[in-house]
């Protein structure tokens, strides 16, 4: 079986870093994989574990974009749907495989020239509302399966008649996980007191990651507790909302930035606890190495966390009561709340990619 792979940037998101370590264990199997990569982000660009690697070549813009019209016109196609039509026809795929919910042009396109294809969704209302309802409900409707990747997401595929909806969890790469470098003395580097409770969350800061909630969850906790934020900062007025705030209340905020690569899992590691503070979140793979880590997880009810977190491993709360996520944050800080630290090790070991694999193959083989 031949699968082309389509994913947004190529990035480190959460998404492409299910599929990458997917495609990495298909490697050498009776599956063989190419990738499309509609940006040229680094995983795919220069890591890619694919047979095949097709990155986006155009540049876009304004002149792009004139071209484009008069390119449609004439041919019938975009230029990139015209060099994916290359592709296909190169590589010959059985199937194509949208890795998120956000490339509708491309399902129609598959429909155009009678390719079956599935669709891995990673996403929740709010990107529901960034595609055209049209276009996305023609996407899922005419899908050979539409794959949830928690159950929270299969239950509102489910909920709008989306026919074949499967539950495949994402997953981590547990192999990955060395740390190299010592927590304390990271600690110490970063300014962060000998005494202090770390809490980590991680993501890029946008409003769906709540990170605008931070000042609030801060002003309700003990004087000793940080929160440490790894991942892209915003330019946007919001971040200067929180950094006027967190800098006029004197709160115990570090935001670290954007940490690629192996050091990520050194920094994740100099946490005490993650607390993930999102509005939505379908499965978020932090949690998963976090948990593994033997970090305590808690955090609103925003999507998977609440079919991830079992007892002794942390609490869910109800979203968004941020009195109720502080009070949390401090039982787990004083030991009143009991964290089972191989409660939470095996607990991510359910979602590790070698337990999950055989899952995938049998769904594949039933296409």
């Amino acid at each position: 079986m031949k699968i082309l792979f389509f994913t947004p940037t190529g990035a480190r998101t959460g998404s492409e870093m299910v599929l990458w370590y997917m495609i990495k264990q298909l490697s050498g199997s009776d599956i063989k994989t190419a990738v499309y990569s509609r940006q040229a982000g680094e995983l795919f660009a220069k890591h890619s574990p694919a047979d095949a690697t097709y990155l986006h070549k155009f540049h876009r813009g304004l002149p792009y974009y004139s071209v484009e019209a008069v390119y449609h016109k004439i041919v019938g196609l975009t230029p990139e749907e015209s060099y994916i039509k290359r592709i296909h026809n190169e590589f010959k795929p059985d199937l194509w495989y949208f890795n998120t919910m956000t490339m509708p042009q491309f399902a129609k396109l598959a429909r155009k020239l009678n390719v079956p294809y599935v669709v891995h969704v990673h996403e929740l209302w709010e990107t529901y509302d960034m595609v055209r309802a049209d276009s996305f409900s023609e996407m899922l409707a005419n899908a050979k399966a539409s794959i949830g990747c928690s159950s929270v997401v299969a239950e509102q595929l489910e909920r709008m008649g989306t026919p074949n909806v499967k539950l495949l969890h994402s997953f981590i790469d547990t192999e990955k996980i060395v740390l190299k470098k010592d927590p304390a003395v990271l600690r110490k580097e970063l300014g962060l007191p000998s005494d202090a409770f770390v809490w980590l969350m991680s993501g890029t800061m946008c409003m769906r990651k709540g990170y605008d909630m931070i000042p609030d969850i801060l002003a309700k906790l003990p004087k000793n507790a940080y929160i440490v934020w790894l991942g892209s900062k915003s330019d946007y007025g919001i971040s200067y909302y929180l950094e006027q705030r967190v800098r006029r209340e004197g709160l115990n905020f570090l935001a670290l930035g954007s940490k690629g690569g192996q050091d990520y899992y050194d920094y994740l590691n100099i946490c005490d606890g993650f607390v993930l503070t999102s509005r939505e979140d379908p499965f978020p793979l932090v949690m998963i190495e976090s948990a593994y880590l033997q970090k305590p997880v808690v955090g609103f009810n925003s999507g998977g966390i609440s079919e991830f977190v079992q007892k002794g491993m942390g609490e869910v709360v109800p979203a968004f009561d941020i009195p109720k996520l502080a009070q949390i944050m401090q039982d787990v800080m004083s030991g009143q709340l009991p964290i089972d630290k191989e409660t939470l090790r095996n607990r991510a070991m359910e979602f590790d990619i070698h337990n999950q694999l055989d899952y995938w193959k049998q769904f594949f083989a039933t296409l």
